[in-house]
């Protein structure tokens, strides 16, 4: 193993060594060694792996949602003055902090960190504020296709204040998303004169019909690997079963013009195609998948996967490569034929109190 290959080990290992903590083993080099290997048996060798390795370190470097990194968000929302003016510990009094998520527990880890800065900032707690609300706080680590904070914000909005402000506000979002749920959510807003506002702190351009930018994994045509065409044949086959115009199920040549995510479009291409070629055995494995799993991410779109990049200290999302999340080495086949650089709890539907 060559030194750098060994450097690009411990750094990964470094940025997310707070992932899941206290709830899985230390993420160590060892551990990201024994993940990146396993490319080797899709045909890419050492030097491959150390590219892979080399676009994993400088994606996490740039958008690994770290604890620490989560906690100064929050404090620099409860300061921020296009939400709560000059004066914010006065206008705090008048916001809620919505705990409407119906799946998951993202919103909840998200206000527990809020209320620990509510405290240092302003001295106060939840049951400070909310009396005789003028502004509404929707937290969530992030948007993918914005079906989540739609139905959130839907089911919520009846017990909403006339005339106040809605803002909506993530450590991710994606363009795609964001387009569809601000034109229903605002529409539906409208009626109750609701003012509604989006922040962020990253976004990610994910238009497959301009990608001009795209911030996403979306894979250059690949043929010749029995599992990949299988599955792109299955997936051509559901597209022709559909009505509606599609974009190009592999990434265009010479797309997208500006990247802002990985190194170089060759880099690019191999971590792109090993992705694809991990994720179509991964969905070859379970006798009846899913039919949102896809190679490169969970997606309700007839595509090769949603392909986010964005992993959080509490969890990684089904929208990110299976090869990233998918499998466990302690569970029976065919969970423990791939072993995962992020392993992930599963979200469940909970009732809240």
């Amino acid at each position: 193993m060559s030194n750098q290959h060994q450097i690009l080990l411990n750094s990964i290992a470094t940025t997310i060594a707070d992932y899941r903590q206290g709830e899985i083993p230390v993420i160590d080099p060892n551990h990201v060694e024994k993940w990146v290997r396993q490319f080797d048996k899709f045909g890419f060798d050492e030097n491959a792996q150390k590219v892979i390795l080399e676009q994993m370190d400088r994606i996490l470097k740039n958008y690994y949602i770290s604890r620490q990194v989560a906690q100064e968000f929050v404090t620099d929302v409860l300061t921020f003055e296009a939400i709560f003016g000059s004066n914010p510990a006065k206008t705090i009094k008048n916001a809620q902090f919505l705990r409407v998520q119906t799946k998951g527990n993202s919103q909840n880890d998200l206000l527990s960190l809020t209320e620990k800065s509510l405290q240092n900032l302003y001295g106060l707690n939840f049951d400070d504020c909310d009396k005789s609300p003028v502004i509404y706080i929707y937290l969530d680590d992030c948007l993918y296709s914005g079906n989540r904070v739609r139905r959130d914000i839907d089911s919520w909005l009846s017990n909403a204040v006339e005339g106040t402000t809605l803002h909506l506000i993530f450590l991710g979002i994606h363009s795609d998303g964001y387009d569809y749920s601000r034109k229903i959510i605002q529409q539906k807003a409208q009626a109750k004169n609701i003012i509604v506002e989006f922040w962020r702190l990253h976004e990610f351009h994910n238009n497959r019909w301009k990608p001009s930018r795209f911030d996403c994994f979306w894979t250059s045509e690949i043929s010749e690997d029995e599992l990949v065409d299988r599955f792109v044949q299955q997936v051509n086959e559901d597209r022709q079963n559909t009505n509606k115009s599609l974009p190009s199920l592999f990434r265009p040549n010479n797309v997208p013009i500006e990247d802002n995510i990985f190194s170089s479009p060759t880099d690019r291409k191999v971590i792109e195609s090993a992705f694809l070629k991990a994720g179509a055995y991964i969905v070859s494995l379970p006798k009846n998948p899913n039919s949102s799993m896809r190679p490169l991410g969970y997606d309700y779109l007839k595509s090769l996967g949603f392909g986010a990049i964005l992993v959080t200290y509490r969890n990684i999302a089904n929208n990110c490569p299976l090869a990233l999340w998918w499998g466990d080495p302690n569970k029976a086949y065919p969970l423990n034929a791939w072993y995962p650089l992020f392993p992930r709890i599963v979200n469940e539907h909970y009732s809240n109190p």
